[in-house]
């Protein structure tokens, strides 16, 4: 998002909390200054403006004002701090028509906030750079939440700050050349192409589709604990072979005007494999299981939800498009169910051969490993033509360390254990209270990179579980091609 976007966004809005190295997490402070038992006194820079209004989780925390020049000396203050680590915040976000498995690791209490109408919290962005689309309004403002799912960045000041904005102030020493070209090239300005989030629900997702926004799936253990890998938890995906196209439109043509439409009756079911990876290519039906998942997606929050009933309950006819881009389907075709049948894309839906094109089994990363040092890749290869994305899983033993210099910036979040990745101290967390801030999340700027990588090393006594999320072409020879 431009400089000039976020003024338009941000207008009018104008206004974190103390951390411990003892116990590795955020407590709330005053909005001036962070307790002398964590960072010391500091006070808020005066050159530093901050917005009225606060993240929804955060309400203690101000948010930097970064237009207007000041994200670049916030930038510098960032990469110094870690060595080129910037430490993100847990970003969580709840869907109207979804009820939540209660796997994002909060403390009880944490799932359903007072302010959010009944809506419980089944998602955690971890690195999204634009506004997302859930339906939600903040009783406390009456609006949607202020900036939902965007990634922000805690700073040394005890302060938070957009990613974006930390991006806009200098891309190429966050994200580096390549990525800057290529985020420009797709989207007109420099921005983070692909989007890390887990979406963690009781039921399944409702059958739905994407019409530009491709996605892969990393359903694991860690986020999963106790499931059998002979559980029995499915995704509906594209249709069967033998579904006619008046099949479909009949069923389209039911939405809201009885039971259920009957929708996921026309789609096969497939058992989805704990520690592997799959691969979801836009335009395709699918309902994701009901276990959490770890989801890449490019940057973007666009669906056509094709199902009118659920577990969490029915669906309405206007419902089912309202999160569609104009430029993917026009608004005039709103409840066009010929247009819609004409619209869909058939040969994708019903591939005979779609679960082996893009089922992903868990690959050694040899390049990665090494004495005390596992790694994985869980999704990699080329998609839909070219390198999408990949997800990289490393194991650290206690005490054990590795230098970990990739060919491009990355996000990675926790799985276990605890350690370092540069100077950034993380740890794997439980019974999270909303409104905390723990060092689980971070992202490995160019910068970093530039500077010969990190060193990651595990300092517990388990071992320390890092996942890294890679964007487009972040390779120069894919990993499994």
């Amino acid at each position: 998002m431009s400089a000039a976007s976020r003024v338009r966004r941000d207008l009018a809005h104008s206004r974190c909390h103390g951390i411990s190295s003892k116990n590795a997490w955020i407590r709330h402070a005053s909005p001036d200054t962070v307790s002398t038992d964590t960072l010391g006194s500091i006070t808020l820079a005066a050159s530093t403006s901050v917005l009225a209004d606060k993240l929804h989780e955060y309400p203690q925390q101000d948010v930097i004002d970064g237009t207007g020049g000041a994200a670049a000396a916030v930038l510098d203050d960032c990469l110094n701090k870690h060595g080129g680590v910037l430490p993100l915040l847990h970003r969580y976000a709840g869907r109207t028509f979804c009820t939540p498995g209660k796997r994002l690791r909060l403390a009880a209490e944490s799932y359903y906030p007072d302010y959010m109408n009944g809506t419980g919290l089944d998602e955690l962005w971890m690195c999204c750079t634009v506004p997302i689309v859930t339906g939600v309004i903040d009783t406390r403002t009456n609006k949607a939440p202020f900036r939902e799912g965007e990634s922000h960045v805690l700073t040394p000041d005890g302060q938070v700050i957009s990613l974006q904005d930390l991006i806009a102030a200098n891309p190429e020493v966050v994200m580096g050349e390549k990525v800057t070209a290529f985020s420009k090239a797709l989207f007109g300005e420099a921005t983070w192409p692909i989007v890390s989030k887990k979406f963690d629900n009781l039921n399944p997702i409702p059958h739905h589709l994407h019409w530009s926004k491709w996605e892969v799936y990393d359903i694991n253990s860690f986020d999963n604990p106790g499931v059998s890998q002979s559980h029995y938890h499915t995704t509906a995906m594209g249709l069967y072979p033998f579904v006619t196209k008046e099949q479909f439109l009949a069923c389209m043509k039911r939405f809201g005007k009885g039971e259920y439409n009957g929708v996921r009756h026309l789609s096969p079911h497939v058992m989805m494999q704990l520690d592997n990876g799959f691969v979801m290519p836009n335009g395709v039906l699918h309902s994701p299981t009901n276990l959490c998942t770890h989801e890449l997606h490019v940057t973007m929050d666009e669906h056509f939800l094709a199902e009118d009933l659920t577990l969490d309950g029915s669906i309405g006819a206007a419902d089912a498009f309202y999160a569609c881009r104009e430029e993917d389907y026009p608004k005039d075709r709103h409840e066009d169910w010929e247009y819609l049948v004409e619209k869909f894309d058939f040969e994708a839906n019903q591939d005979p051969n779609f679960v082996l094109k893009n089922a992903r089994p868990a690959l050694a990363a040899d390049a990665f490993s090494g004495e005390g040092v596992d790694a994985t890749w869980i999704i990699y290869g080329d998609f839909l033509g070219d390198q999408k994305c990949s997800i990289l899983r490393l194991t650290v033993q206690p005490g054990s360390k590795t230098k970990f210099c990739p060919e491009s910036p990355a996000l990675f979040h926790t799985n276990g254990g605890s350690g370092r990745v540069g100077k950034l101290d993380v740890r794997y967390h439980h019974d999270m209270i909303l409104g905390e801030i723990y060092p689980e999340i971070g992202f490995i700027t160019q910068s970093a990179l530039a500077n010969g990588g990190v060193e990651i090393e595990n300092t517990g006594s388990e071992p320390l579980v890092l996942t890294f999320d890679f964007p487009q072409n972040a390779h120069s020879k894919t990993p499994g091609g």
